[in-house]
């Protein structure tokens, strides 16, 4: 996939004829169209965002596990390593010795 994005903009690619769009004059008015390519990584990157919108933002499985596990009273957080978070995230300060 890096090679796909490095080929779009080598200096090959920056060298190209861009194109301009078809202008049409009828009876003294004209009009102008414009023209979009979709390179294939574009349409490749596309159909990867339309798939990411179907995978579940919350994994219900691995939620209802902690739940479950938290109103038994047999889950056991490592608080060092919790601590450390919040305290690393700006939420705990320090304590003093």
């Amino acid at each position: 996939m890096i090679g796909r994005i490095s080929g779009q903009y080598s200096a090959e690619a920056l060298n190209r004829k861009k194109s301009r769009p078809n202008v049409s004059y009828n009876s003294g008015s004209f009009t102008e169209t414009d023209n979009a390519n979709i390179s294939s990584f574009g349409s490749l990157l596309a159909k990867a965002t339309a798939e990411m919108k179907n995978i579940p933002d919350v994994r219900e499985n691995v939620v209802a596990d902690f739940k479950s596990r938290i109103e038994s009273g047999t889950y056991n957080p490592p608080l060092d390593k919790l601590a450390n978070v919040l305290y690393m995230a700006g939420m705990l300060e320090a304590a003093e010795a």
